[in-house]
């Protein structure tokens, strides 16, 4: 420790000959493992190294900059210039601190913050403006304990540490509830993923991507830097003004759909209207997250890195970028797409991170089918119902599929095709529903098999169905149910009674 601490004194005082005192240190203590690519003031190539601080001198070498090195090397300290940083080879990281020291150095953040500051009033103002955005995302938050730890668990893989200590943000991560495969991470360390993106990704190393390329958007501070040159552009007060201009309070009116009637049993199914109000491209183009394709590049570049360092495939992020491709082609949009731009610029990102293989883990799918199960219903509430059934058919692929996907998939078939073929393949999978229920009954396949048969002009089939739904009605009714649970039952007994009565009169 002594020894140490000693060096660190011979960094401060400077003691490499040609250059003066350091003005200033950038970077506070780190330690960059590394070694010597060729051999440099008499020290052979191969030799090992530490980068131990950067800092500014008070005079500029000869390469017209002032910002050095500090580096151990065999016992003694040697400032080296940015300049000639590429003698050196870093080390694979160890540990978490230090990859991000190696990001910091790589990208030269400690020299960007020593210019540009750490802009503490701007970065509480941009703060206040995520917590009042964050508030109204609220509205459509994707309650599942579940899946939420389980995306807050491989967000805290990726960030287990602080990674600036001079960098007051608090890192966290939101489910939200959209079709689309949103993310985006605010400039206040607020990440947001949308249950669209779960759905539309096949392997948690894609999740990871995403979450990773946004991580180094933040890292490398590009929101910021964004806010800062946009509000240079702008009047200041009419730059946040406008902020939030698309998601005024009369755009949150929350029209949520009554599920039992539309769906299945899900909580909060949210109107998809109102959810893209919310997400807007205006809203958070202007919180910094508009980037260019060199900071696109560059943060997937990092993301990469991360996942390799973090065991995950670094593939992940061309596969999800051609899965989030394959999401927009389908809805045949190609342009104006929120967070991405176009279609164009994420194939461009896709041949800057290498090939597209289209990864697949059956553990994330099975973690995810809930998921996929919601998105469904949010769909044919909002009578997307090819979507719908598209987003079924993946469980019943992946042989995932509850009662529950299997209702709603007729539910979507009922309204796309009227047919004796798509009838009869209807009945099959409420059969199938029914099976899956085993003896705990499902009171929604008994309501759609009695349309289903009615549809086929079958009332006497329709009319027991509907006896033995009164019967299930009445049963659940007598177990002391209240409130909504009570008044729902109520409607249904009446309904089914009205159809009886109406069949017995046919």
């Amino acid at each position: 420790m002594k020894r140490f601490a000693s060096l660190l004194m011979l960094t401060i005082l400077g003691i490499t000959a040609g250059f003066a005192q350091p003005r200033k240190d950038l970077s506070g203590v780190i330690a960059v493992r590394g070694e010597l690519k060729k051999e440099y003031q008499n020290v052979p190539a191969g030799t090992p190294i530490v980068i131990r601080r950067v800092v500014q001198m008070k005079k500029s070498s000869e390469y017209g900059n002032n910002i050095c090195y500090a580096i151990e090397l065999n016992g003694m300290q040697v400032a080296i210039p940015v300049e000639e940083a590429g003698i050196i080879s870093l080390s694979a990281p160890e540990t978490d601190q230090e990859f991000w020291q190696q990001v910091y150095l790589k990208n030269h953040l400690y020299e960007y913050f020593n210019k540009r500051g750490y802009k503490n009033k701007l970065r509480q103002e941009i703060d206040e403006e995520c917590l009042d955005y964050l508030d109204k995302l609220g509205e459509i938050a994707y309650q599942d304990d579940y899946l939420t730890s389980y995306a807050q668990g491989v967000f805290a893989k990726l960030n287990s540490i602080i990674i600036d200590p001079k960098r007051k943000e608090n890192l966290n991560i939101r489910v939200i509830q959209s079709p689309e495969p949103d993310a985006f991470m605010l400039p206040n360390g607020s990440m947001v993923i949308s249950t669209g993106l779960i759905c539309t990704l096949d392997s948690e190393d894609e999740l990871a991507a995403v979450i990773a390329c946004e991580l180094s958007h933040f890292v490398l501070d590009h929101q910021v830097d964004n806010i800062y040159r946009a509000e240079r552009r702008a009047k200041r007060a009419a730059f946040w003004a406008d902020v939030f201009a698309a998601t005024s309070e009369g755009a949150l009116d929350v029209a949520y759909w009554n599920d039992d009637d539309n769906a299945y049993a899900v909580s909060l199914v949210s109107d998809i209207g109102f959810i893209a109000s919310l997400l807007s491209i205006p809203a958070t183009d202007r919180l910094g997250m508009k980037y260019k394709a060199g900071q696109e590049f560059i943060s997937d570049r990092i993301a990469r890195d991360l996942l390799v360092f973090k065991g995950y495939n670094p593939d992940g992020v061309a596969s999800a970028l051609g899965k989030i491709i394959g999401y927009y082609s389908l809805q045949q949009r190609s342009d104006d797409i929120p967070r991405y731009g176009s279609i164009g610029n994420l194939k461009k990102r896709i041949e800057k991170s290498g090939e597209a293989h289209s990864l697949s883990s059956r553990p994330y799918l099975r973690a995810t089918s809930d998921v996929v199960t919601f998105n469904a219903a949010m769909n044919y509430a909002n009578k997307r119902y090819k979507e719908a059934a598209r987003l079924i058919s993946k469980n019943m692929d992946n042989k995932f599929a509850t009662d529950n996907d299997y209702i709603i998939y007729v539910k979507a078939q009922m309204a796309l095709s009227n047919t004796e073929e798509i009838n009869n393949q209807c009945l099959a999978l409420l059969d199938k529903a029914q099976e899956l229920a085993g003896t705990s009954p499902n009171l929604d396949i008994y309501k759609q098999r009695v349309l289903l048969l009615m549809r086929m002009n079958k009332q006497a089939k329709a009319a027991d169905i509907l006896k033995e739904y009164i019967t299930r009605l009445s049963e659940y009714h007598d177990q002391g149910i209240e409130g909504e649970e009570k008044e729902w039952t109520k409607k249904e007994i009446g309904w089914a009674s009205q159809m009886l009565d109406k069949i017995n009169r046919i």
